[in-house]
């Protein structure tokens, strides 16, 4: 076992497993969808240092753990640590396609080129000052990893994992000399032939958007012990196993295109986003049936996403934009209307009265306020 988690408290092992996974997830996702072999290649090394993370976790949890007592306590962390190791296997699984020469079928790149991406680029010259357009979430020297790094500098063949707007990711990769990453990988063509009203492309970019909400949504009930999230995952959860047995009725159809060899990363990357739903049910469940642990308990700190679930009360239907939610810094992630889930959303996305929405905003010690101009313009937090 490595050593270099020794020492580190339990608390402490437990957030970095919640970082490493949900990168690991989404810059797996970014190696499938743009044959990007490094990438894929720093995927497995994470998955690497969960392992060690979660044999860490074990272990700590025999020990501190050993009275009845807290029972509840030690099932509940058991939970959170085994889902995280699933997190991180299936991130692997996508990962390895890439690296077992399997081509991507055209649709996954569509669905990666819709909305936020992360992507892994490898400094080619040094430049002062980290890139402000995208979020900086993993800086790898040699074989240190920083996670959130606060240098203000970047040195010729340092890796950093960045997340933002596909387009944004590409121009920080130009930007520090990866010429390798072109705007041609997220064409208009690519994007017409697969979310042109196509049901299986269509199914897959829910299936995807929806997973990913829910994994950031069980991570942010588990460190804020708030159930009302961790309630909603649980109802994402049942959509997401609606579309993930949609989308092998479209698999095991002979009415799409693509090569066997193409179908293997749709198959594989389906398998693995229920995976992750999935995984993030048993997480978010922890809160739900009160197993939630001191050892995760601290305050959220400023500048860090935080989500809130409103519904809208409105008298008459009103575009997303025309709300100004992203004015006021909060981003829409999915959208409850009628006993179904909508996600991706779009700012164009007309919305009616009694729909429900989840949206992510960083704290900057405002929030109450905020709120408080939220419900003047027709929207009620649900707790």
């Amino acid at each position: 076992m490595s050593k270099r988690f020794k020492g580190e408290s339990l608390r402490d092992i437990l957030i970095n497993l919640k970082y490493y996974s949900s990168i690991a997830v989404d810059l797996a996702m970014y190696s499938l969808a743009f044959r990007d072999n490094l990438a894929a290649i720093e995927v497995l090394k994470m998955e690497e240092t969960i392992d060690d993370l979660y044999k860490e976790a074990i272990a700590k949890l025999i020990i501190a753990f050993r009275s009845t007592t807290y029972l509840q306590q030690a099932l509940g962390l058991i939970s959170i640590a085994s889902s995280l190791d699933t997190i991180s296997d299936a991130a692997g699984d996508i990962a390895s396609v890439v690296l077992r020469g399997y081509p991507t079928h055209a649709y996954i790149t569509a669905i990666m080129c819709h909305g936020e991406a992360v992507g892994l680029v490898k400094s080619r010259k040094h430049y002062k000052g980290v890139p402000a357009r995208v979020d900086v979430l993993l800086l790898k020297r040699g074989d240190r990893y920083e996670i959130a790094p606060r240098t203000e500098s970047i040195l010729e063949d340092d890796v950093i994992v960045v997340r933002g707007p596909i387009e944004e990711v590409l121009e920080v990769a130009r930007t520090l000399g990866e010429e390798s990453l072109s705007k041609e990988k997220c064409g208009l063509e690519v994007s017409i032939q697969a979310l042109g009203g196509d049901a299986l492309a269509l199914t897959l970019l829910s299936l995807k958007a929806i997973s990913r909400s829910m994994l950031d949504l069980a991570f942010y009930s588990l460190l804020s012990n708030d159930k009302s999230i961790a309630d909603t995952v649980a109802e994402m959860e049942v959509y997401a196993d609606k579309l993930y047995h949609e989308l092998l009725e479209h698999l095991f159809t002979t009415s799409y295109p693509g090569r066997s060899s193409e179908m293997v990363s749709l198959a594989v990357l389906t398998k693995s986003l229920e995976e992750i739903s999935d995984a993030a049910l048993r997480i978010s469940n922890v809160i739900r049936h009160g197993q939630y642990a001191q050892v995760m308990s601290h305050v959220v700190s400023e500048g860090e996403e935080a989500y809130t679930r409103v519904k809208f009360k409105l008298r008459e239907p009103l575009s997303l934009r025309g709300l100004g939610l992203e004015d006021r810094g909060f981003i829409p992630i999915a959208i409850y209307r009628e006993g179904d889930w909508i996600a991706p959303v779009s700012s164009d996305m007309q919305i009616k009265s009694e729909d429900e929405i989840i949206l992510k905003y960083y704290r900057v010690g405002e929030e109450i306020r905020i709120l408080e101009e939220l419900r003047e313009r027709g929207l009620e937090p649900i707790r």
